[in-house]
């Protein structure tokens, strides 16, 4: 009785501190250099994956392996990646990352804070990494993942992001029919 307590006081904490989904994407820029940006407004009329991550992490990097694959795989669908790390100095360790891992979309960088109010997060509340957003062509996030998400798990990782990419966009392609009178 007491573990399921825990566990119910767990997930309830859990559930209470994600960010309100479906919610408009506000706007977000991320650094590329100096006075270098990407802003996401950029992708309007594209699906968006924004990945929030530290170039340093061991399941931030295998998430961007999967990101490459997906990018690879949804670009001619309209479907845009971009990342951000955000621990400090990340400019610096950016074209690294970039080099050994093969990224084939867009990195730059953001101050946590600044990534962490894009998420909906509290000012300094910690995140588990990496954090994914995913922002359909009308620019409604339709989904976010966090780094604790079961989801985000190695072994079901990959099915769990194209999985939730194909939600999204068959929703954007279904077609109403007409009203006719």
């Amino acid at each position: 009785m007491k573990t399921q307590a825990i566990i119910s006081f767990l997930i309830s904490v859990c559930l209470a501190s994600a960010a309100d989904v479906p919610r408009k994407a506000t706007d977000f820029a991320i650094q590329t250099g100096q006075d270098k940006y990407i802003w996401l407004n950029e992708y309007a009329g594209k699906t968006v994956i924004v990945a929030v991550i530290l170039t340093t992490c061991p399941h931030c990097q295998f998430t961007t392996g999967i990101l490459n694959r997906i990018q690879k795989d949804y670009a001619g669908r309209g479907v845009q990646v971009i990342a951000t790390a955000i621990e400090p100095m990340s400019s610096l360790h950016i074209p690294d990352f970039v080099k050994k891992l093969g990224v084939t979309f867009p990195v730059g960088y953001d101050e946590q804070n600044y990534a962490g109010k894009f998420l909906g997060k509290e000012e300094n509340e910690p995140m588990l990494m990496p954090q994914l957003v995913f922002i359909d062509g009308k620019g409604i996030i339709r989904a976010q993942f966090s780094g604790e998400d079961p989801g985000l798990a190695n072994g079901i990782q990959e099915a769990t992001l194209r999985g939730k990419l194909e939600e999204i966009l068959k929703g954007q392609t279904a077609v109403k029919p007409s009203a006719r009178k």
